[in-house]
């Protein structure tokens, strides 16, 4: 991985995760189940995304997520 300063770090032990980029953004989210879900990027865990959708917040859980994209 290479971080914002140009220096990799190695051996960290963890996947990247690339969350942070579309933290407050619109984006829209493709659920395995064939569902769109449309909103803002307020927050990530390890496991749980948290979109607002009209105002209202929604988590949803990382394993039913087939992609996201900034809108």
């Amino acid at each position: 991985m290479i971080q914002a300063s140009g220096k990799r770090r190695w051996g960290s032990g963890k996947p990247e995760d690339l969350d942070e980029e579309l933290l407050g953004k619109e984006v829209e989210v493709a659920l395995q189940d064939g569902g769109i879900l449309k909103g803002r990027l307020v927050a990530s865990s390890n496991y749980w995304v948290k979109i607002e959708l009209s105002g209202k917040p929604v988590y949803v859980n990382k394993p039913h997520i087939v992609l996201i994209k900034p809108s």
